[in-house]
């Protein structure tokens, strides 16, 4: 059996791409996420109390937290145009650094 010509070979490095975003378009990916992926997954990183603190929330949540400040760094999986993505934000005081990771 043939497998189509877009399969993924598992010996294949995966596709990864990096950027400096500003907030707006932080927000923007996550209107973007919501209306378009099948988001499967997302995992924050907050201040809490000083400490770091991990915790699996909705997109929603993470949008929240992203605003209002208390996320340090996201991790979004999703399915878009049949393919699996994986997105990590680091939150810096003037940028997001995003790493868009095919997975």
């Amino acid at each position: 059996m043939n497998e189509p010509h877009d399969a993924l070979d598992p010996n294949e490095t995966p596709e990864i791409l990096e950027a400096h975003w500003d907030r707006e378009q932080v927000v923007q990916l996550f209107h973007d996420l919501s209306e378009g992926a099948n988001v499967q997954h997302v995992q924050v990183r907050a201040a809490s109390d000083g400490r770091a603190a991990d915790q699996s929330v909705t997109l929603l949540e993470a949008k929240a937290l992203f605003e209002q400040g208390e996320a340090r760094a996201i991790q979004i999986r999703y399915d878009f145009d049949e393919q699996n993505w994986c997105d990590t934000l680091m939150v810096k005081p003037d940028e997001v650094h995003i790493i868009r990771t095919r997975v």
